[in-house]
């Protein structure tokens, strides 16, 4: 199995007032790089979990665990949300969906 696509993780940070220094903070998006396998995901599968068959859904596996929280991903610069992850001891699994819009 190989892990040559890109996959970028953003973290969102939200903006405010911060009462303790009495400035307003810019909200901010952090980026996290990651090398992974992406594979479409099948229509069966895409039945099962959806009910129908979405267009647009990956499945994307890292060889190493990326256990951060994060609020969306990119792939080939298509804004992706996760569906559901899952956490083995040495790698992560995450199906995802397209973002439209």
């Amino acid at each position: 199995m190989r892990y040559d696509k890109k996959i970028i993780f953003v973290i969102e940070t939200e903006g405010g007032y911060d009462p303790d220094s009495g400035e307003h903070i810019e909200p901010t998006s952090d980026m996290v790089e990651k090398m992974a396998n992406i594979t479409d995901l099948g229509t069966e599968r895409s039945k099962v979990l959806f009910g129908d068959i979405k267009q647009g859904a990956k499945v994307v596996r890292l060889m190493r665990p990326y256990l951060k929280d994060w609020d969306y991903a990119f792939i080939n610069d298509v804004k992706y949300k996760i569906v559901t992850s899952r956490e083995l001891r040495l790698k992560n699994t995450f199906i995802m969906q397209e973002v439209k819009g």
